[in-house]
């Protein structure tokens, strides 16, 4: 019993640090659920305006949307490859409570806060190259500012907290 209990968390293990990707196309059907089982990460390209739409309406017509929440109970973690004008489409809550990252042109993850005034500390703490989702009546320090002019966090400011659909 001890051996097969090691071959299993041996093989959780290996699952953490295995990745794959997956290229979204609404046309054709989600792939089998079996990548969850042995891939701890899912990278999905070419992620499209209305998927992000349904899966935050919790759509569950769409087969897509029933993939990812699977992958989701799997404890498979999401990164969503989007361009910088999906950003304004992104459900602010959904780049806060979601555990999908959604990350531009390869390399700049989205990221938002929780917090009334944004703070130096909290954006040390964020990855470089970041692009960060502020609402209007979010403060954000001098010294906040400074440290994303250094990591080259760029900042992007909604009038509302919502994404241009949900207004």
């Amino acid at each position: 019993m001890d051996s097969l209990l090691q071959q299993v968390m041996h093989r959780l293990e290996e699952r953490k640090h295995t990745s794959t990707e997956v290229s979204f196309n609404q046309q054709v059907t989600p792939p089998s659920d079996q990548i969850f089982l042995r891939n701890g990460k899912v990278i999905l390209r070419n992620i499209s305006i209305s998927l992000v739409k349904d899966l935050y309406s919790m759509e569950k017509t769409n087969a897509w949307v029933n993939w990812v929440l699977e992958g989701i109970s799997y404890d498979v973690k999401f990164y969503f490859l989007i361009n910088e004008q999906m950003v304004n489409f992104i459900p602010r809550m959904m780049i806060l409570d979601w555990p999908i990252l959604f990350v531009v042109n390869n390399e700049s993850p989205v990221i938002a806060s929780h917090n009334r005034i944004i703070t130096r500390g909290e954006i040390a703490a964020k990855p470089d190259k970041s692009i960060l989702v502020r609402y209007q009546q979010q403060l954000i320090t001098d010294e906040a500012v400074d440290i994303c002019n250094y990591k080259k966090i760029k900042i992007k400011i909604r009038t509302e907290e919502n994404c241009i659909w949900r207004e």
